[in-house]
């Protein structure tokens, strides 16, 4: 991977992470926010709810009155009547004053004032009603030209009314900023404001009671309207600062966003560093079976006839192969290397199996871990594998490095399991490392490997160009079979042959092939 997608990634990373961040704290502050506003109509709504019941109770109250005055047997303004009225006044404490008008509604007499006079009722005549029931009920809403010159809703009838406070239908439920800030009670059928609380905009409410506006939870305004009386209630909620709407808010959803954001972005991190980490992307190609395979041929020295091929496993990543030293020590490091191998043996039987099969001749040798060679775990599915693809033992032969014995007797005892079953088994890397002759002395194998690096000084000046010799001396006295790696002269391969090794591979031969290549390498060399 170059910079310039490294670079990339990381911005995405850097925004996937901010996202996951992100997203759950805007989630939790818009259910806060819902929330706010649920509790905000759901308080509304309460108000709206008590307000109308206020208003029909005082208006039944009101209308009782009035229909008391109206069994009055007495003669209107006299004595006895005023004496009735003033009892009704007393008995109804909603009633503020009650009194009677003559047909041109000239005002006649009052529970407060009594009889009055002519001067007194000089330009004092009711002007029309705002409002006239099917029944003959009349309001007034609004009128200040009474006794005490306070504005009164007035309910008047056949000549006889009741005079009240509008303040009566809202003085309990000015219950503060916090639940609503303007109530108002409306007559329906005349679309007139009847009461409304301090500092209430009637004509703002009005407006809002024409227009109807649909119930939501974010809706600045309820309105209700009664069953049974032309009445409505519109309740608007109050105004609050940014500071107000903060101090309300339930912070419990947004803390909660917050929290997930929080533990999401830590995943999300994680998660993609993971991935994006050579370690990550190993998993990943192990997982999407990324991994092929190279036949590097093994040729017999003498003839230059083919025998068979060594398995090298290559990382196909993003259109370039990656070198298995890359990679191998990662995998055994990270636990994948299992996996590795067992996609190994698939693709050689998938590409190899019919050729192997016909062939019987051929091997194919694969290279083992410390973990397949302390365990029958590969020789388990080795077995059943070859099996399915009538492949012999014999034409699978296993590949282990010194590092592979650091557990001697477990190693032991399944190299020795391998070759009762009929694989053989090469000690590879020959001389490398620093328990070799321990290793001949303790496990039984099939041949040694030659390692490139002591090929490579044959025939020169140097101190380990002998090496190769001397580990052919060392086979022929073990009788076991060497074959040396990385030949690349002809030099090299005649040497070899002079001190007595049997078969050899390296780019002399060929380069590692894919398995068509392969099979027609192998074809080419029997005719040899």
């Amino acid at each position: 991977m170059n910079k310039i997608q490294r670079g990339a990634l990381a911005a995405l990373l850097i925004v996937i992470v901010v996202m996951a961040a992100l997203a759950p704290a805007g989630i939790g502050f818009l259910f806060a926010q819902r929330s706010q506003q649920h509790d905000e109509a759901e308080r509304l709504n309460t108000v709206a709810d008590a307000a109308l019941f206020r208003a029909e109770d005082v208006t039944r109250r009101l209308s009782g009155a009035l229909g008391e005055i109206g069994k009055v047997a007495a003669v209107p303004c006299s004595p006895p009547y005023l004496n009735e009225l003033r009892r009704i006044a007393l008995t109804h404490r909603q009633v503020r004053d009650a009194g009677a008008y003559d047909r041109d509604g000239r005002w006649q007499c009052s529970s407060l004032l009594g009889a009055v006079s002519a001067r007194v009722l000089d330009g004092l005549t009711l002007p029309p009603p705002d409002w006239r029931s099917r029944d003959g009920v009349m309001a007034w809403y609004g009128l200040s030209r009474l006794p005490g010159g306070k504005s009164s809703l007035v309910m008047g009838r056949n000549g006889f009314y009741v005079a009240a406070d509008p303040s009566l239908y809202v003085d309990t439920l000015n219950a503060g900023d916090d639940v609503a800030s303007g109530v108002a009670i409306i007559n329906t059928e005349v679309s007139r404001v009847i009461a409304t609380t301090p500092a209430t905009d009637a004509n703002a409410i009005l407006a809002v009671y024409r227009t109807a506006p649909p119930v939501r939870d974010d809706s600045p305004y309820v309105v209700r309207r009664s069953v049974s009386m032309p009445l409505a209630v519109v309740v608007s909620a109050p105004h609050q600062t940014l500071r107000q709407r903060l101090r309300t808010l339930p912070w419990g959803w947004l803390l909660g966003g917050l929290v997930a954001g929080l533990a999401l972005a830590s995943w999300a991190a994680f998660f993609f560093v993971r991935r994006l980490s050579p370690r990550g992307q190993l998993s990943d190609a192990v997982r999407r079976h990324q991994f092929i395979v190279a036949y590097q041929p093994i040729v017999d020295l003498a003839t230059r006839r083919c025998v068979g091929a060594e398995a090298l496993v290559r990382w196909k990543y993003q259109d370039r192969i990656v070198r298995p030293d890359h990679f191998i020590p990662l995998a055994e490091h990270g636990g994948l290397i299992q996996a590795i191998t067992d996609q190994v043996l698939d693709t050689v039987l998938l590409e190899l199996g019919e050729f192997l099969k016909r062939y019987p001749q051929y091997y194919v040798s694969v290279n083992l871990s410390a973990p397949d060679l302390t365990t029958h775990r590969f020789l388990d599915v080795l077995g059943p594998a070859i099996a399915r693809q009538g492949v012999r033992p014999q034409q699978i032969h296993i590949e282990a490095t010194e590092r592979s014995f650091l557990d001697a007797d477990a190693a032991k005892e399944v190299i020795s399991a391998f070759r009762e079953a009929g694989h053989a088994v090469y000690l590879d890397d020959f001389g490398t490392g620093f328990s070799s002759l321990s290793h001949l002395q303790n496990f039984r194998i099939d041949g040694l490997k030659i390692d490139k690096s002591f090929v490579d000084t044959v025939g020169q000046d140097a101190a380990s160009s002998s090496v190769a010799s001397h580990i052919i001396d060392m086979a022929a006295t073990l009788d076991v079979q060497v074959i040396a790696e990385g030949i690349e002269h002809e030099e090299q391969a005649a040497y070899l042959i002079a001190r007595g090794a049997q078969f050899g591979q390296g780019w002399l031969f060929s380069a590692p092939l894919t398995a068509a290549d392969f099979i027609r390498y192998a074809g080419k060399t029997r005719g040899a």
